[in-house]
């Protein structure tokens, strides 16, 4: 556990349902061991673009011969995980100041960058104000992953990263406009890099207990809630689908000096 506006109130946000804007392709990147996504749709305009993801079954945590993984991300173990939506990028600026009239960024003169420096509290209720609600951890490494098994949902090497995420080695230390980088096969944006997301769940110190059916693990004392997907600061360990942290839901000390952002999910009935 680590301890570590511009656009005008009046926007509206709408909600539309997507799948993926485009075909999805993958080709094996030969002896770098990258595999590169490609071909989904940038979003276009504030709106909050939905992406639905279908219902299935995935091993959750280290990856296969992944050598960086610590025991938060153990003992791997099968979920089932319902079909769902998720945003198709971080809640950027825009949209964040259109529902709840503020913008709490460190930078803030991005209107199409992911809001951060958002506290847990904050985020579950701009995703309730929109009818939605925080992804489970399960829903978010089952988003991320895309049916990958890799390290990193490019590939095995971290020279894959550049393709698909803003990270210590490529951001200048700072934020960037979501989808500027390669989507998954899901079509999601930026799951990785960027900004830590806040997902519903309690932090728990490895996975044994955990739940198997997708929905978010609340018991326990819940000090700390629970992020994913590692920053613009962050090297290629924490990059990695299965890294997990934790921090406490009203300070941002993992993510210091630029606070976490998040993504929305809702169900599919």
């Amino acid at each position: 556990m680590k301890t570590s506006l511009w656009i005008a109130s009046s926007l509206v946000i709408e909600l539309v349902v997507l799948g993926c804007g485009g075909t999805s392709s993958s080709s094996d990147g030969g002896s770098d061991g990258c595999t590169y996504k490609s071909q989904c749709s940038a979003p276009n305009g504030n709106e909050i673009h939905w992406i639905a993801l279908p219902a299935g079954n995935f091993e959750m945590g280290c990856s296969p011969d992944d050598s960086n993984c610590n025991d938060s991300e153990k003992p791997v173990h099968t979920v089932n995980v319902p079909a769902f939506e998720m945003s198709e990028t971080p809640i950027t600026q825009a949209q964040y100041e259109a529902q709840l009239g503020t913008n709490p960024s460190n930078f803030s003169s991005c209107a199409n960058c992911p809001v951060e420096t958002v506290k847990w509290h904050e985020a579950k209720a701009f995703c309730e104000a929109v009818s939605a609600r925080l992804p489970t951890e399960a829903e978010w490494e089952y988003a991320a992953r895309a049916g990958s098994l890799t390290p990193y949902y490019s590939g095995n090497d971290p020279s894959c990263l550049d393709e698909i995420a803003w990270h210590g080695g490529n951001s200048s230390s700072q934020t960037h406009p979501v989808a500027e980088k390669l989507g998954n096969d899901y079509c999601l944006f930026d799951m990785v890099g960027n900004v830590w997301e806040w997902v519903d769940d309690c932090w728990h110190d490895d996975y044994i207990g955990s739940p198997t059916d997708g929905t978010a693990w609340l018991d326990g004392a819940c000090t700390y809630r629970v992020l994913r997907g590692g920053s613009y600061g962050a090297g290629p360990v924490t990059m990695r689908t299965s890294n997990r942290d934790g921090d406490y839901p009203d300070m941002y000390f993992i993510s210091y000096p630029t606070g976490p952002g998040f993504r929305c999910a809702r169900d599919i009935n």
